[in-house]
């Protein structure tokens, strides 16, 4: 396969500016490869374009970014020579969809438009999301300071922003674990790029693990197998249920409620309404044959899914924005099941529950 090329190390055979070939690359108007958050050229690429714009001709006449020439793939299908199908790269993608929407970087011209019709349909939308990055901080330093096991369900692009693995290796120390969970191949790549091999480098007990929550009994299974589930652990699923119909949902939450310890605690965030936009999205996805959805809820119709399967103490994290609409449904949930709640606890529970330890000089998580 032809060599990887930096927009850096493109820019000199063409004699334009390191800016210039990066916009390039990220605007899709020369093709590129999409590596977690880089972008490289083709050695053949770079030749063709050098070529074309010695002669005055457009290096790529019919290209745009809509037409799905710039790939995502990992750095390994990269490397040799593996690459994914166009067309499936092409379509809208949930997770740079909401990366965009969450004043994200990581998204295409596709995944920009819809999230533009989104917002079209649904005005209230933009603000929501505002507010959304505010609640979904409190939820995440909740979940990662009372428990040391945390599972993150969906967890999406990685962003600039401590992540849970890192809030627990500065409050649990080396007792931290966290599970992240996608089935969304360019999440997964990037993930394990940014996330789970310098975390394992470093001596973190940092795992991501490729399952579709639509499937519950497969992650219950692959779950014990990296965490201790006889001790209360943290869920985290941040904007993950909207994508979820509600059998699915229903079969989720009582599928860990059904394997996690009493005590465990759910933190959830969740577009509140947004019926428009769940329109737009879902016929999006309908017409390009995309396997996704999203579904339009409000708090009180979440809440009762989760109480009807054991989980209770339901406590809003919303912050509420001063002249603003609508916030976004925040909260946290605790596993209360009845049917459970003998259970004997576990002589090393303390392991996992007890007040976080913090290093010398440390002042906690941001």
């Amino acid at each position: 396969m032809d060599d990887l090329l930096t927009p850096a190390q493109a820019a000199l055979p063409w004699g334009v500016s390191y800016a210039t070939a990066a916009r390039w690359a990220r605007e899709g108007t020369i093709p590129a490869l999409h590596v977690g958050r880089r972008y490289y050229y083709l050695q053949g690429t770079v030749d063709h374009v050098r070529r074309t714009r010695a002669t005055g001709t457009v290096p790529y006449p019919n290209h745009y970014a809509n037409a799905g020439v710039a790939m995502t793939m990992t750095w390994g299908a990269a490397r040799s020579g593996t690459l994914l199908d166009r067309e499936e790269w092409a379509l809208t993608n949930a997770a740079r969809t909401f990366d965009y929407l969450d004043y994200g970087k990581d998204s295409w011209s596709q995944d920009r438009h819809v999230a533009v019709k989104m917002a079209e349909a649904s005005p209230g939308l933009a603000g929501q999301m505002l507010v959304h990055r505010k609640a979904r901080e409190c939820v995440v330093d909740a979940v990662c300071r009372s428990f040391s096991q945390v599972i993150d369900l969906g967890c999406g692009l990685p962003a600039m922003r401590r992540a849970p693995h890192e809030r627990g290796r500065v409050l649990w120390g080396s007792r931290a674990r966290t599970v992240y969970v996608d089935h969304d191949l360019a999440a997964l790549a990037a993930v394990r790029a940014w996330w789970e091999h310098p975390a394992q480098v470093r001596g973190y007990n940092v795992r991501v693990l490729d399952l579709d929550l639509r499937y519950p009994e497969n992650l219950a299974s692959a779950l014990e197998e990296h965490l201790d589930l006889s001790v209360p652990v943290g869920v985290l699923s941040t904007l993950t249920l909207d994508h979820l119909q509600d059998e699915e949902l229903a079969g989720l939450v009582e599928a860990l409620a059904a394997r996690l310890a009493p005590g465990s605690g759910w933190g959830i965030t969740h577009l509140s309404g947004m019926v428009g936009a769940a329109e737009v999205y879902t016929g999006q996805a309908r017409e390009q044959g995309a396997d996704t959805r999203l579904v339009a809820r409000d708090p009180d119709g979440l809440r009762k899914v989760f109480e009807a399967s054991g989980w209770g103490r339901w406590r809003g994290l919303s912050p509420r924005e001063p002249g603003g609409g609508e916030p976004p449904i925040a909260a946290l949930t605790t596993l209360i099941r009845p049917d459970r709640a003998s259970r004997t606890a576990s002589p090393d529970r303390s392991e996992y529950t007890a007040s976080p330890v913090r290093p010398a000089g440390s002042t906690g998580v941001d």
